[in-house]
């Protein structure tokens, strides 16, 4: 079993107040009784992986940082985002879109009206996260 895999099974039962079993043979399972397989975990982060924007094959330990940083499809942002620019798409046609990004040229005015419906939308949301964390609230939550 992986380490995520292990930590999410102690959580779940953490969470319900149960002991841990596994989910094959459901023998108890712990921190205390479990110890990590290095060569299983090394041969594991050799396996090839798809990267889920270019298609192409790499292998697992490399992959993170394959779509973080090198893939020419992974989608990224224009860098006129903070003023308003809702462009997003692949990396590789970032500069094509940066050189017509019509933002850069907008007039004071023009910015101030984005930027506030941009203020108003994230007020918004924050509301909304806050009604949502309020319904969530530990103490609101009754046991059954």
């Amino acid at each position: 079993m992986c380490a995520g895999c292990f930590i999410h099974l102690l959580a779940d039962a953490r969470l319900k107040e149960e002991q841990a079993t596994c989910p094959n043979c459901r023998c108890e399972i712990s921190k205390s009784l479990c110890c990590r397989n290095l060569a299983v975990e090394k041969a594991v982060s050799e396996l090839p992986s798809e990267c889920g924007f270019c298609a192409q094959q790499f292998p697992r330990s490399l992959l993170e940082r394959h779509q973080k940083e090198e893939c020419q499809d992974r989608v990224t942002q224009c860098k006129y985002k903070r003023i308003g620019c809702p462009w997003q798409g692949p990396f590789h046609e970032l500069t094509v879109h940066e050189a017509e990004c019509t933002h850069p040229t907008k007039t004071g005015n023009e910015l101030m009206e984005i930027l506030d419906e941009m203020d108003q939308t994230r007020k918004k949301e924050m509301q909304l996260y806050n009604s949502i964390f309020s319904l969530l609230s530990f103490e609101k939550i009754g046991y059954t």
